[in-house]
């Protein structure tokens, strides 16, 4: 069993850190869809803190003898899993910043060609009024 010293000083370290991430969204400074994942992790640690026989529970599900080895494993799991959505995300806006970029060079170049078609009539212009 927990000591309850240990079990009240998680529970209010999970609220501030829900709070901090709810502070995020509202401010739009984390979107809701990249606040999930830390949304849900925090509410299944908090699960784990208010009932610590569910992880002694999952603990003996997987066969692992040490409840406290069962969290090391799926916080380990738990990161990787946040590592591989980082890594997609990022190389998702990597894809888009590259078609971005590519556009714009293309209406750069619009720009300039219209720019030139619009100088060259203008001195047509003049020259056939002189």
């Amino acid at each position: 069993m927990m000591p309850l010293h240990l079990q009240l000083f998680s529970l209010a370290v999970l609220l501030a850190f829900l709070g901090w991430v709810l502070r995020l969204i509202r401010a739009g400074q984390l979107s809701l869809r990249d606040s999930l994942s830390w949304l849900v992790s925090t509410g299944v640690a908090l699960l784990f803190v208010l009932f610590p026989s569910l992880l002694r529970a999952l603990a003996n599900a997987l066969q692992i003898q040490v409840a406290s080895n069962a969290l090391f494993a799926l916080a380990f799991l738990y990161v990787l899993w946040n590592l591989l959505a980082t890594t997609i995300a990022l190389s998702q806006q990597a894809v888009r910043v590259r078609r971005l970029t590519q556009e714009s060079a293309l209406l750069r170049a619009e720009v300039e060609a219209l720019r030139k078609s619009i100088a060259a009539e203008g001195e047509r212009r003049l020259a056939s009024n002189s």
